[in-house]
């Protein structure tokens, strides 16, 4: 029996980068031609703080 401990495992990021989103979308898009659900366009800070989307 070990008494080492085993360093605890990562908690994942309440909030995902837009590279990790975008990275998720691409995993999940089948086929190929299908869009990404993922607005590329959307700051990380709108979606973390629920500001409204800056208009344009």
């Amino acid at each position: 029996m070990s008494t080492s401990k085993h360093p605890a495992p990562k908690a994942p990021d309440k909030h995902p980068s837009s590279d990790e989103r975008l990275d998720e979308a691409l995993d999940e898009t089948f086929p190929a031609s299908d869009p990404i659900a993922v607005d590329p366009d959307e700051d990380d800070d709108d979606n973390r703080q629920g500001k409204q989307k800056k208009s344009r």
